[in-house]
């Protein structure tokens, strides 16, 4: 008998103070491709990606500065610096002259590089970055305009959190220096403690995301919709991000969880269309389950949440009760993938 439950209460659930209007800031599923430029398929098979083959410009020496004097005419440097909240292996770079056109100048895969100096051409610029994205591009595929690379999809189920997608992009003019912030589109969701009310504990109980947001452009920043949301973890290359087994039945007083999940980000603000976390478990041989919706989750947003499950047959039900506060992801990633 299945008995399911709208009664999780959360103690206190943490996120950064920031608005859909101001956040901003990682693998690909079946397709990266757009249609104007018809970019090749990538698609899965298996556990790995079959990706086509394809040859990028490789820049080893960008960070060493050229001269910042006597430049050819019509030319500047521009100073590029990357900011990431996490490491990465590889940067893709493209720069878009910031026209009508707005077509693209310049694309340079670098590793780990923090400064980039470029000899540009005089004039505004829109610089986009992506770090350790999947596959590469050749010299024919390349977005030849920055409105085609606003279009690029990347999908959640190719997510891989020990190798982040970052994004992001700013506008500059050649000859300053600029600080480009880049983020990723993965959002943990770190359970902190958990606890259940009543005499009975929860046995071998199991944590779950479900409605999850299955893709998103490569450069959104914010108005995350999903058109289609996925509750599967065996579509996922990492199924860990999306289902867990906690190591200890869950009793009356609060246990330490210390674990995380990850989605991506889902504005959705009704309990049928947000992203929830459910709790399943074995109560007098029977299968719980606590629905949990965690309301709307922005792109660069860690969740932090202390749990308390209610059982069914108490005299009513808990609402929900959230606290928002910043915090940096970049520790829920080092903390959890160390246990993995």
């Amino acid at each position: 008998m299945k008995r399911e439950n709208l009664s999780g209460r959360i103690f206190q659930d943490i996120r950064p103070r920031q608005s859909a209007c101001t956040t901003q800031n990682w693998l690909f599923k079946h397709t990266l491709y757009t249609l104007a430029l018809k970019f090749n398929h990538l698609q899965s098979s298996g556990a790995g990606v079959l990706f086509t083959a394809v040859t990028v410009l490789i820049c080893a020496c960008c960070s060493q500065a050229p001269p910042l004097q006597n430049h050819p005419a019509g030319k500047d440097s521009l100073i590029i610096h990357i900011n990431s909240r996490l490491p990465y292996e590889h940067l893709d770079l493209f720069i878009y002259s910031d026209s009508l056109t707005q077509a693209l100048e310049t694309h340079i895969r670098s590793r780990n590089a923090g400064i980039l100096r470029l000899e540009m051409p005089c004039g505004g610029k829109i610089i986009t970055a992506i770090a350790d994205l999947q596959g590469s591009f050749s010299e024919d595929n390349l977005p030849q305009q920055f409105s085609v690379m606003e279009h690029l999809t990347m999908y959640y189920a190719d997510e891989n959190p020990e190798h982040p997608l970052q994004s992001g992009y700013c506008h500059a003019y050649a000859g300053t220096h600029v600080e480009l912030a880049i983020t990723p589109l993965l959002c943990p969701v770190i359970i902190r403690s958990i606890c259940m009310r009543g005499d009975t504990p929860l046995l071998k109980p199991v944590i779950q995301l479900e409605n999850v947001n299955e893709n998103a452009l490569i450069l959104q920043a914010d108005g995350f919709h999903p058109a289609s949301v996925m509750s599967e973890p065996e579509a996922l290359k990492h199924p860990f991000m999306m289902i867990r087994e906690l190591p200890f039945d869950i009793g009356s007083s609060p246990q330490e969880a210390d674990m995380t999940l990850w989605c991506y980000p889902n504005e959705e603000e009704s309990q049928w269309k947000c992203t929830t976390l459910s709790v399943s478990g074995f109560m007098h041989g029977e299968l719980h389950r606590f629905s949990i919706p965690l309301g709307r989750i922005l792109r660069g947003s860690s969740t932090v949440l202390d749990i308390d499950l209610k059982d069914y047959d108490s005299e009513s039900l808990d609402s929900i009760q959230s606290i928002t506060s910043a915090l940096s992801s970049s520790d829920a990633w080092s903390r959890e993938l160390k246990q993995q």
